[in-house]
C-alpha cells in the first residue's frame, strides 16, 4: 500500500491506464469526459462506471460527453443516487482508493486537496471488487433498456408509470421481481406533459414552483435520449415528479427456472408489483423467447412455429400447431391487412413432417410458400353435386323445369342418381357433365319441346365457357382423389381460374369431406385452411351462397370446426369479412389472428375475443399499420401485438 499525495494521483492513474491490459473499473461519483478521456488515450479496453444520479445538479458536473463516449466504445455506466466511494481498478489487479473525482479539481494540480492510496495486495484487490460489484447491484445499467418506473399499482394486472423514453402504445416491458423472476406487461395508455403545459404555469407560479418549473423544462428539452434518461432518473430521485405517465397491463408473472423443471412457467400475477420498481423494455432478451413458446395453459408449446415479431422488438413470436390442428384458428382482417400473408409465413416455418396442410386457394397465392408441395390447379369447369345446382342452371338459362311432365320427372330422377354430393359416389367418376346432358336429351320426345330446352341449353353453356367446363369432370375427379391421398406435406387446390362460386364451394365440400373421412379412419394430423372462409361457411341471409344443408363446404367446415379436433383434423379460416362467416364456425375457432378492420359489423363481429383489458387494442384495430395483427387464443401464451414481414 502507497499513500499517494495531491501531485501524484493523477501521474499514477495515467501510468495505470496506460499498462491496462483488459478493463478499468471506476467507482466516481462524478466524471468529467475531458479528464476520462485523457487517461484513456483511446485505449481499447472494457470499462464500467459506478457514478451519481441523486439529483439533477449531478449532471450539472458529470456531462453529457461522458455517456456519449462510454456508448461507443461500448463501455458500460450504472447510475446509484447514493454513491460517494472513489475507486479505479486496473485489470483487477491494481486500485487507487481516494477522495478525488474523476474531475479536473479532483485530479488537476490546480484543484481540490485530495489524497489517495494506491492498493497492490491480491488479497485486497479481491475484497474492493466484491465492494464494486455489490454497488453495481444496487444500481441501474443507465445503457440496459430501462424504460421507467412504477408509480402506482392500480391492482395485481394494472399499473401507473413514469416512463423515461418515447415508447409507442402496445410495447411490451417487463419489471423484474426477483433474480430469474419477472412480470410481463404492455402499455396500454400513455398520457404525456410537455414543455408547453409548463409554460402555462410560468405567469402563475411562485417563485419557488418556477425554480421546479424550470428544472422539469431542462429535462424536456433536452434532446439526447440517454442524457435525458439520466436527467430523468435523477430528477426522479429528487422530486419524484409525473412527466410521461402510462398505464401498463400486466399478462403474467413468469420464472424461466420453470421451464427446465417441466412447469407450467405462467402464472397470473396476484401481487402488483412495488411502487419504484424499474421497467424494462424488450430487445433480443432469450428469456423473452421461452416465454413466446410457451401456449395459454403455461406449458411448452407443443409445435411451435415462428411467424413474425412481437410488436416493437426484435423478439420471435410463436404459434402451437398443435392446438390449431386440434382447436383450429381465425384469421381475420381487410384486404390488404396482412392476413394471408400472416398464414404463409407460418406455413414458410412449419417444418413439422407429421402434419399434412390442405389449403383451399382462391387466388393463387400459395404456391411459393410452401416447399415441394402437390398443386392442383383446377380449370374453369361446371361441377354440380346435386339436382338443384342443375335447376338453379336451367332458371339462370331460361328454362322453366317444373317437374310436371312425364318427361320432366324423368330428366330429374336421372340427376338424382348421377349427383351425390361424395367423391365417391358421384357419377363424375365416369361421365362429364356434357355427356349427362346429352344423356337427359335422349330421354325426351325426338321434337318434343324440352329436348329442344336441353340442347340450346348445351349449346349456351359451351359458348359461355371453355371446352373443360363440359367435359373434364372424369380427370378432374380422379385428380382431386389424387391429391387428397397424396404423401405430399402441403396440398394446393388453386381455385383460381373457377369462376362459377357454386362450384368453387361444390369443389371445396367435397375435397373437406373427403379430408375429414380419411382423419376418421388414420392417427395423421391435418389442418384445412379456408381462404375467403365467408365464401364457403357463410352467415345466414350474406352473399350469394347459402347457408344451409345443400351447401356441401358449410355443412363440412361446420363438421370440422365442431368435430375435427377429435381427429387431429384442424381447420383455419381466413376472411375479410367476419360479419360475413358463420357465427357458429367462427365461434369454434379457439384462436383468433385480428389485423386491420375497418367496417362496423366485422368490428363487432370481432369485439368478442377482446375482454375489458384489450379494450384499447380492439380500439385501434382500424388505424392498424398492414402486417401488424393482434394474436390472441389457446395458440399461444396470452393475447400478443405481433408484426410480420410483407411482401
Amino acid at each position: 500500500m502507497k499513500i499517494l499525495k495531491k501531485e501524484e494521483i493523477y501521474p499514477v492513474l495515467k501510468q495505470l491506464f496506460s499498462s491496462a491490459q483488459k478493463e478499468v473499473k471506476i467507482s466516481s461519483p462524478w466524471i468529467k469526459s475531458e479528464v476520462l478521456t485523457t487517461l484513456l488515450d483511446d485505449k481499447n479496453i472494457d470499462i464500467q462506471l459506478i457514478i451519481r444520479g441523486s439529483e439533477l445538479e449531478d449532471f450539472a458536473i458529470t456531462d453529457i460527453d461522458i455517456l456519449k463516449k462510454m456508448k461507443s466504445i461500448g463501455g458500460k455506466v450504472y447510475l446509484n443516487p447514493d454513491i460517494h466511494s472513489k475507486f479505479v481498478i486496473i485489470d483487477n489487479q491494481k486500485a487507487v482508493i481516494g477522495s478525488a473525482n474523476i474531475t479536473k479539481s479532483g485530479l488537476y494540480e490546480d484543484g481540490n486537496i485530495e489524497t489517495a492510496v494506491l492498493i497492490e495486495s491480491k488479497q485486497e484487490i479481491k475484497e474492493l471488487l466484491q465492494q464494486f460489484e455489490e454497488i453495481k447491484k444496487k444500481s441501474i445499467n443507465l445503457f440496459e433498456n430501462i424504460a421507467g418506473i412504477v408509480l402506482n399499482s392500480l391492482s395485481s394486472i394494472n399499473v401507473e408509470a413514469f416512463l423515461f423514453e418515447e415508447l409507442p402504445q402496445q410495447t411490451y416491458i417487463k419489471i423484474p421481481t426477483s433474480e430469474t423472476a419477472f412480470l410481463l406487461g404492455r402499455i396500454a395508455v400513455i398520457k404525456e406533459l410537455n414543455s408547453s403545459l409548463f409554460s402555462t404555469f410560468y405567469n402563475f407560479a411562485s417563485r419557488s414552483m418556477l425554480s421546479e418549473t424550470q428544472k422539469i423544462e431542462a429535462v424536456l428539452e433536452q434532446k439526447d435520449e440517454l442524457f435525458r434518461k439520466a436527467l430523468l432518473f435523477a430528477y426522479l430521485n429528487e422530486k419524484n415528479q409525473n412527466l410521461r405517465i402510462a398505464q401498463i397491463e400486466i399478462l403474467a408473472e413468469f420464472n424461466p427456472e420453470k421451464i427446465r423443471e417441466k412447469e407450467s412457467i405462467l402464472k397470473t400475477p396476484m401481487t402488483p408489483p412495488q411502487a419504484g420498481s424499474l421497467i424494462y423494455t424488450l430487445h433480443d432478451e432469450k428469456e423473452i423467447e421461452d416465454i413466446m413458446q410457451i401456449n395459454h395453459a403455461g406449458y411448452q408449446m407443443g409445435k411451435p412455429v415462428k411467424f413474425g415479431k412481437l410488436f416493437n422488438t426484435s423478439l420471435n413470436a410463436f404459434i402451437d400447431m398443435e392446438k390449431i390442428y386440434t382447436m383450429h384458428m381465425a384469421v381475420l382482417g381487410t384486404t390488404g391487412s396482412g392476413k394471408t400473408t400472416f398464414v404463409r409465413r407460418v406455413l414458410e416455418n412449419m417444418e413439422y413432417s407429421d402434419i399434412q396442410t390442405f389449403i383451399i386457394d382462391l387466388y393463387g397465392e400459395y404456391k411459393k410458400s410452401v416447399k415441394n408441395p402437390h398443386i392442383l390447379e383446377i380449370p374453369d369447369i361446371l361441377y354440380p353435386v346435386n339436382f338443384d345446382d342443375i335447376k338453379n342452371l336451367f332458371k339462370e338459362y331460361g328454362i322453366n323445369f317444373q317437374e310436371k311432365s312425364y318427361e320432366e320427372k324423368k330428366v330429374a330422377a336421372y340427376f338424382r342418381k348421377l349427383l351425390k354430393p361424395d367423391l365417391q359416389i358421384i357419377g363424375f367418376r365416369e361421365i362429364s357433365l356434357e355427356d349427362a346432358i346429352l344423356n337427359a336429351v335422349d330421354m325426351t320426345e325426338l321434337k318434343g319441346e324440352l329436348r329442344s330446352e336441353l340442347l340450346t341449353f348445351l349449346d349456351m353453356l359451351k359458348r359461355d365457357y371453355p371446352e373443360e367446363a363440359l367435359r373434364y369432370h372424369t380427370n378432374l375427379t380422379q385428380e382431386l382423389f389424387e391429391a387428397i391421398n397424396s404423401n405430399k406435406n402441403f396440398i394446393i387446390f388453386d381455385f383460381e381460374k373457377i369462376e362459377n362460386p357454386t362450384t368453387r364451394v361444390n369443389i371445396a365440400g367435397l375435397v373437406m369431406k373427403e379430408i375429414f373421412r380419411k382423419a376418421k379412419s388414420d392417427d395423421k394430423k391435418r389442418v384445412v385452411i379456408l381462404e375467403e372462409a365467408q365464401n364457403f361457411a357463410p352467415e345466414k341471409g350474406f352473399g350469394e351462397i347459402q347457408a344451409g344443408s345443400s351447401n356441401i363446404s358449410y355443412v363440412m367446415a361446420r363438421k370440422i370446426a365442431t368435430e375435427g379436433r377429435k381427429f387431429d383434423l384442424g381447420l383455419i379460416a381466413i376472411t375479410q369479412r367476419p360479419a360475413n362467416i358463420s357465427k357458429y364456425v367462427l365461434s369454434q375457432l379457439n384462436t383468433q389472428a385480428v389485423f386491420k378492420l375497418i367496417n362496423r359489423n366485422d368490428l363487432e363481429a370481432v369485439s368478442v375475443f377482446f375482454e375489458y383489458s384489450k379494450e384499447d387494442i380492439f380500439n385501434i384495430l382500424p388505424f392498424l399499420k398492414p402486417g401488424t395483427g393482434f394474436i390472441t387464443g389457446l395458440a399461444v401464451p396470452f393475447g400478443i401485438l405481433t408484426e410480420i414481414k410483407l411482401g
